[in-house]
This record gives C-alpha cells, sequence and structure tokens, in this order.
C-alpha cells in the first residue's frame, strides 16, 4: 500500500497507491506550497502510471524456438504495427501476431484453423486489425474476397478482394487495418483463375 501524506497547518492530504510509504512537509508561504503539491502531485501521478503499466515485451525468435519449435513456418511478414507469423504442425495451421511496441514487440496473440484458410480479428476502440491466411497450394485459388458490416445483419456491407493469388506467397498472410465501424466479417470466399466460386466446404472435412 503506498499512502503518501502532505501536511501544512491547514490541510491534510492523502493520496494512496501500492508500493511506496513516505512524508512530505510543506512549510512556507501559500505560492511556494503550491508548487511544491504541483510537483508532488506529478510525482505521483508518474509513480502510479508506472505501477499500473506491465505489459511484457517478448523477442518473437525467442518466443518461436521456446513455443513452436516443433512447428514448420511456412511464412512471416512485417508491416508498419505487427510481426505476423503462418506456422503449421501437422495438419493445423498456426497464425501468430506480434505488435510493435517501439524497437520492443508485444505477443498480441494467435488463431488455430484446421482448414487451410481463415483469418483473425483483433479489434481497438480505434482500429479493427484483420489478418488473412490462405495456404495456396491446396485452395489454389486465383481470388478471394470477404465482406465488413457493421454488425453482422447489417444490409450495408463492405467488400474486400484480392486477385492474383496465383502470383503472390504460396503460403499467403495479408494484413488489413480497418476503422469502426466496420467489425464483423463474413466468411472467405474462393475463385479460381475461370472465376468459378471454390467450394470451401470440400476443406472443412
Amino acid at each position: 500500500m503506498l499512502m503518501l501524506y502532505a501536511y501544512s497547518s491547514k490541510f491534510q492530504e492523502t493520496i494512496r497507491s501500492e508500493s511506496w510509504i513516505g512524508h512530505v512537509y510543506i512549510t512556507g508561504d501559500k505560492k511556494m506550497k503550491a508548487k511544491i503539491r504541483l510537483l508532488f502531485i506529478i510525482a505521483c501521478t508518474i509513480m502510479l502510471s508506472a505501477c499500473n503499466f506491465n505489459k511484457d515485451t517478448v523477442d518473437p525468435k525467442d518466443y518461436m524456438d521456446n513455443t513452436y519449435k516443433n512447428h514448420e513456418q511456412l511464412n512471416v511478414i512485417e508491416d508498419k504495427q505487427s510481426l505476423l507469423y503462418l506456422l503449421k504442425q501437422r495438419d493445423t495451421y498456426h497464425v501468430l501476431i506480434f505488435k510493435k511496441e517501439g524497437s520492443s514487440y508485444s505477443y498480441e496473440g494467435g488463431v488455430e484453423s484446421t482448414v487451410p484458410f481463415g483469418y483473425m480479428k483483433v479489434g481497438t476502440p480505434d482500429n479493427i486489425h484483420i489478418v488473412v491466411f490462405i495456404d495456396n497450394s491446396i485452395v489454389k485459388a486465383e481470388r478471394y474476397e470477404f465482406d465488413l458490416r457493421a454488425s453482422k445483419n447489417d444490409k450495408d456491407k463492405l467488400t474486400i478482394s484480392l486477385d492474383g493469388l496465383s502470383e503472390l506467397d504460396t503460403y499467403l498472410i495479408k494484413s488489413y487495418d480497418f476503422l469502426p465501424p466496420y467489425s464483423s466479417i463474413s466468411q472467405l470466399r474462393f475463385y479460381d483463375k475461370h472465376g468459378k466460386r471454390i467450394d470451401e466446404t470440400v476443406f472443412m472435412d
């Protein structure tokens, strides 16, 4: 329990936090007292912020070596805000996201799939981050698309499409960023080089 006390002849203030005990006695004229109190409050705010911020950073390479050393690394890409891995072990795919924190990284999360495609969505109040992955050695698609809506039952939609998949990475990772209110994503749809819809259910057995 952190309890900081500030005393003058006319007042007593108590500020609570979690890790330190100290006493500050304020004497002198009113202006000096006000300045000292202001500096004291600023220092407390900084200490409280430091105590409350406890987000671990990781080395992605070490994390991969320690946690996924028996997985096949299919692809890895880096965008402006993330480092993205696509892995596979037996029939299970893994997508991992490491968020950039300056020159460091924090583990943002991951998703598993037993089918050769899928997506992961990470949402904040200001941003929707969507990562799409495809094992195109199996799907053999030339184009994919998906719809975004503000809600699942919203009639208005935004359709996202990517062509020329045969010329891109066989094990594809694609990252998108959208602003709210788009938060609901449809299933991925695939088309061959003739524009014919590929039946995704054949990969789900």
